[in-house]
């Protein structure tokens, strides 16, 4: 019991200190009638290490539906400007007046400053 919980004691500090536990980074970006509004944060697990889980929506603000509306996420050291991770997430026709939600996650180091930079690719 008492093994256990110094292991836990352990395990909470280590995600506590590590950097990757943090409040939300929120990003609105435009491009014509598209808009999209995502959030970001470091998280933890112990299968997946640390990572970025990005959630957001994608709103049609024109009177015509689009096709085929991809959004392309990087995952970028902040520190040496390199692409850690990338997702590419297909959300297909958005239609006028719209809006389609979306999450993903982006494999990161626990040791390392991320950002999440987006762009829609059409």
């Amino acid at each position: 019991m008492k093994l256990s919980t110094v292991a836990l004691v352990l395990v909470v500090t280590f995600v506590a200190c590590c950097g990757c536990v943090n409040s939300p980074a929120v990003t609105d970006r435009s491009e014509g009638t598209l808009h999209a509004h995502y959030a970001y944060t470091d998280e933890w697990s112990p299968t997946l290490g640390c990572y970025e889980r990005v959630t957001g929506y994608v709103y049609n603000a024109g009177n015509v539906s689009t096709d085929a509306t991809r959004l392309n996420f990087n995952l970028v050291n902040t520190n040496t400007g390199t692409i850690r991770d990338s997702k590419s997430i297909y959300v297909g026709m958005v239609g006028a007046g719209a809006t389609t939600t979306f999450e993903t996650v982006l494999d990161g180091e626990c040791t390392q400053q991320y950002r999440v930079d987006f762009a829609f690719e059409k």
